[in-house]
């Protein structure tokens, strides 16, 4: 038997508990072999199940920590882990949850998951050295309709029809907070979140609508006169004015500017 059968015998025994190859080879001592296969397949999927737990706090807050545990090993069964490296691991769980008919009574679980793996994103992105306000010292004012805005790999955008910061924030937190969680909930509330890492820690801020679809556009490559009439565009229908100039102190002032050129 080659070493590549032998090992894809193996991963299909930790992962999906099919041992109908590997327990030929597996030698029997005092367990049988699909005995000792099912010891290590079990050390795997608690091992997910783990990382889950951590990745995942709020979620598991929300639901109950022995629900949460029933259904990351769930999750595992059809999600196995594709890198040795378990923080990479649980970014579908956002997904899985949408699919699961008993979330139906917590709607918004999957958004307050998604906040959750972006704050994870944010806080093992890459540094870049931040631009100053004084980058736009040599640029025409002819020239600015065509800048293009880099922002830091932290910078991480979600829109929610849901008061997600609240909601994760409330998980783990006072009885104030779960309050004014339920009541924002109760409410109707929506939330446009940036997630974003400033030194060593992570920023969950809730932001306008506005500064949101402006951040998103400039984000998804579009040029400063572009992302303006899109936010201008979005005030219009939420009843809230635009102004660019509070949007760069924004930025400048969180350190999320890497970079400023014009467009070719």
């Amino acid at each position: 038997m080659s070493l590549k059968l032998s090992q894809e015998q193996f991963a299909r025994a930790l992962t999906q508990s099919d041992f109908s190859g590997a327990s030929s080879w597996v030698r029997d001592d005092a367990l049988a072999a699909e005995r000792h296969l099912w010891i290590y397949h079990n050390q795997v999927h608690l091992a997910w199940r783990d990382a889950l737990e951590t990745t995942y706090p709020a979620v598991g807050a929300l639901v109950g920590i022995r629900y949460f545990r029933s259904l990351a090993l769930r999750y595992g069964r059809c999600h196995p882990s594709s890198s040795g490296n378990l923080q990479e691991y649980g970014e579908e769980l956002p997904r899985f949850l949408e699919s699961r008919p008993e979330i139906g009574q917590y709607p918004y679980l999957a958004d307050v998951a998604r906040l959750e793996w972006a704050r994870g994103v944010a806080l093992s992105s890459a540094k870049e050295d931040t631009a100053l306000p004084a980058a736009l010292g040599g640029i025409g004012l002819e020239q600015w309709p065509d800048l293009r805005i880099r922002f830091a790999p932290s910078l991480q955008l979600l829109i929610s029809a849901y008061p997600v910061a609240k909601l994760w924030v409330a998980a783990q937190g006072t009885p104030e907070e779960k309050l004014d969680a339920k009541s924002a909930l109760t409410h109707g509330e929506a939330a446009a979140v940036a997630i974003y890492r400033d030194q060593h820690q992570v920023t969950v801020e809730t932001i306008s609508p506005v500064l949101w679809r402006w951040l998103f556009a400039l984000r998804e490559k579009a040029v400063l006169s572009e992302a303006v009439d899109v936010a201008v565009q979005v005030g219009s229908l939420v009843n809230e004015s635009f102004d660019l100039q509070s949007a760069m102190d924004w930025a400048f002032t969180r350190g999320l500017i890497t970079g400023i050129q014009v467009a070719a």
